[in-house]
């Protein structure tokens, strides 16, 4: 074999690996005081980095995030084992028991705690959406505003997959966060299964989430949330 034909084997292998180092894509929003990491698609994960944090735990809330990518997939296959259901952009059509079934089926997720909200007011689909999630990702710190392009367009294709599917109990969506443990400054992975009820579907499928029209809402529902620790190598 000529030299030639070595160094292009080589250089093919070190690309190879290096493909294979590279982090899952996500997408950066910048805003005022930090940056937003999110999944791209329905695989709702997100983490905010704050300007002002030392540039370990920069990193270490970044790792934390790169880590729980694949854990969107992870929560898919579990699901379709337990439950026998497709997830298809972003749709879960499971009651609290079976999801918590599936999850706990993942090494090192646990449930924590059970909250149930209701929202009421008046707006656009598009403020709907964004007070929706200034609720869910509050704890985060950061304004979701710069986010609202991507949610209302995902939220769109998970609408789009309710009024494909039949609701007969519970509808929802798995959102993941990577939050700063106060103090110890350490990354905490957590997973939320925001679902709500048959009832509530046949509104949000009413909404047309391009709409700059005003509507008033009223509606409830569930977060189930589970805490996810890295099993020890």
């Amino acid at each position: 074999m000529s030299d030639q034909n070595i160094l292009v084997r080589r250089q093919r292998r070190a690309r190879a690996v290096e493909l294979r180092r590279s982090p899952a894509s996500y997408n950066v929003i910048l805003t005022e005081k930090g940056k937003w990491l999110n999944a791209p698609g329905s695989d709702f994960l997100f983490a905010y980095l704050e300007n002002d944090w030392p540039a370990t735990v920069t990193a270490a809330v970044t790792a934390a995030f790169e880590a729980a990518l694949a854990l969107s997939s992870t929560i898919k296959a579990e699901v379709k084992k337990t439950s026998g259901q497709e997830v298809v952009n972003g749709l879960y059509l499971l009651n609290q028991s079976a999801m918590t079934t599936a999850m706990n089926a993942i090494e090192g997720m646990g449930q924590t705690t059970v909250n149930q909200y209701s929202e009421e007011g008046s707006g656009t689909a598009v403020s709907i959406t964004g007070d929706f999630f200034s609720a869910i990702l509050g704890g985060l710190g950061g304004d979701v505003t710069p986010l609202l392009t991507y949610l209302t367009t995902e939220m769109g294709d998970v609408q789009a997959q309710v009024k494909k599917s039949t609701v007969t109990q519970n509808f929802g969506t798995v959102i993941g966060m990577i939050s700063v443990m106060p103090v110890l400054n350490v990354p905490v992975t957590t997973f939320q299964y925001v679902f709500s009820s048959q009832e509530v579907s046949t509104w949000f499928v009413s909404v047309n989430c391009g709409s700059v029209e005003h509507q008033s809402y009223d509606y409830s529902y569930t977060v189930v949330e589970y805490n996810y620790v890295p099993p020890s190598k």
